[in-house]
């Protein structure tokens, strides 16, 4: 995928990485008996300067920028921040852009009220249900009935629908599908389920498609199902929205814990038990109508708001079509009450080190010096919300992806973590070699040139609990395919609250990655530079 760009290192450094079951993992030390290189390359590095890191994190972690939240206007502040450096600079848009913003639209779904009452009696969402708002609409409905479907299945060789009109109703189904005792199925005739077993989606479609207006789920293991799902419910969640409606028939799908179905059951639960068993007994469907007096009141609040990933473009001498992306995302999660989460860490210090880097390329483009690669200087919002802006981008790349030869991702750099305490001269390094092991030899060995950070690979494993590869806006390129590296200096206990201030940023650290990112692009950037 990286094309030529490794070749000439590659052969010189011929690595096994890439056959790895796992991922490369160890700590990573320069040579200190060899001394870092005092080349050009150096010396626009060295241009790079910590009291200019300084200056862009004061303003974005400032409470100017109200924690920089998606769709918040301190989001706006700090978007409008960013442009301004670019243009102040003399960096060129992105071709085929008016501004500096590739305008992202996203959605923001929580519900509004929730009533579910079974003869009178309320229970609770998280306690005795759950309902999640991104998958469902709104309802209101009363009924002195429902239908106990069964599985919930509608096939050729097994239809829990078969002679029941449930138009307009509410139904009750297990989860899986109808088994003998021996445990075959009766869909599949053996042991193997069958696609209905484990897509409730697929269950809640078909519910949709037979005029099912509510869909009650019998959840065995809910407490765990609840925990799995905590997020979505208990927060607004964020979507892309491509600005169409959505125009599909809506069932609403609802999770019972076993006491709630208990409950809503009431007397006639031996009924639905026997019926049950007869389904396993006989392989053929047992629908029933169930008397019980039920209230629901599903109300979302669904609004529309558009933030802006900050782009700016610098054009390739020679291969301008092909492109190295560095990346790092600007939001933050933004004020709770009059407590400003500015973020300080997270990540106004990565965005101040593209900014920094973007500044640099453009002051050696001025001096006639360009990269032969074309490099674009990304930064992404929503990443907070589920590495949205990052989403947006790779689905709606403003240059080809085809194209795009890496991306370099940067997130909290300003800091040290619990395990490296007072030692600044470290980095974490994730993915690197997880789609072109030649990224990370080139990482290590301008590394050792100029840098001569330790590398440490620790959250690179792929039994990693803490999943870091997965959770910065790099992961989105990765997943198209495009070879990332991710530099990351690890949580602290600020991390995500109001203490993570401008004051606790170690500068010259920042200053030192950001350099040895600059120096890693400008190799990317100019395929078979000399070593």
């Amino acid at each position: 995928m990286l094309k030529a760009v490794f070749v000439v290192w590659f052969i010189y450094f011929l690595s096994p990485v890439s056959a790895q079951q796992d991922y490369f993992d160890g700590v990573v030390r320069p040579d200190s008996n060899l001394a870092p290189l005092d080349d050009s390359l150096k010396k626009f590095a060295d241009r790079i300067e910590s009291n200019q890191l300084r200056k862009h994190i004061e303003f974005l972690a400032s409470d100017t920028c109200e924690g920089r939240e998606l769709g918040s206007h301190g989001n706006d502040l700090a978007a409008q921040y960013i442009s301004s450096e670019f243009e102040k600079h003399g960096l060129a848009k992105t071709p085929g852009f008016q501004n500096y913003y590739q305008e992202v639209v996203f959605k923001w779904i929580y519900w509004d009220k929730l009533i579910f009452k079974i003869r009178d009696v309320p229970y609770k969402q998280l306690w005795d249900y759950l309902i999640i708002p991104a998958e469902n609409g709104d309802l209101e409905l009363k009924t002195s009935e429902f239908v106990f479907l069964g599985y919930g299945i509608d096939d050729e060789s097994y239809s829990d629908y078969k002679n029941m009109d449930v138009r307009g109703k509410i139904a009750l189904i297990y989860k899986g599908e109808p088994r003998n005792k021996k445990g075959i199925s009766f869909l599949t005739g053996s042991k193997e389920p069958s696609a209905w077993s484990n897509d409730l989606k697929r269950k809640q479609q078909t519910a949709a498609k037979n005029g099912v207006r509510l869909l009650l789920v019998i959840e065995d293991q809910f407490k765990e199902w609840v925990d799995q799902n905590r997020s979505q419910v208990i927060s607004p969640q964020v979507y892309l929205h491509d600005g169409k409606e959505d125009t599909t028939v809506q069932c609403n799908l609802m999770y019972l814990s076993s006491t709630t179905t208990s409950m809503l059951l009431g007397d006639q639960i031996k009924k639905v038990v026997k019926a049950r068993n007869r389904i396993h007994k006989t392989g053929k469907p047992q629908s029933l109508i169930v008397k019980s007096q039920l209230e629901i009141l599903h109300k979302r609040t669904v609004k529309t708001e558009r933030g802006q990933n900050v782009l700016a473009y610098i054009k390739g001498s020679t291969i301008p079509d092909e492109l190295i992306v560095i990346s790092a995302h600007y939001d933050h999660i933004g004020k709770r009450g009059n407590e400003v989460f500015n973020g300080a860490d997270d990540n106004a210090s990565g965005t101040a080190a593209v900014v920094e880097i973007a500044k640099t390329y453009q002051w050696m483009a001025d001096q006639g010096v360009r990269p032969k690669r074309s490099v674009l200087f990304a930064l992404m919002t929503g990443e907070e919300k589920g590495l949205l802006g990052s989403l947006y981008y790779v689905n709606k790349p403003p240059i080809s992806l085809e194209k795009t030869i890496a991306n370099i991702n940067t997130d909290m750099i300003g800091r040290t973590d619990d395990f490296y305490k007072t030692d600044s001269n470290y980095v974490y390094v994730i993915g690197a070699d997880r789609i072109d092991s030649g990224l990370h030899v080139l990482n290590i060995d301008i590394n050792q040139k100029y840098a001569q950070l330790k590398m440490d690979h620790r959250f690179n494993s792929e039994s990693d609990p803490n999943r870091f590869y997965y959770r910065s806006d790099h992961y989105n390129f990765a997943e198209k395919g495009i070879p990332v590296i991710f530099f990351f200096s690890g949580v602290h206990k600020d991390y995500h609250r109001i203490t993570d201030d401008v004051d606790k940023i170690m500068f010259g650290k920042a200053a030192k990655i950001t350099k040895h990112i600059f120096c890693l692009s400008w190799a990317l950037a100019n395929p078979f530079m000399s070593q």
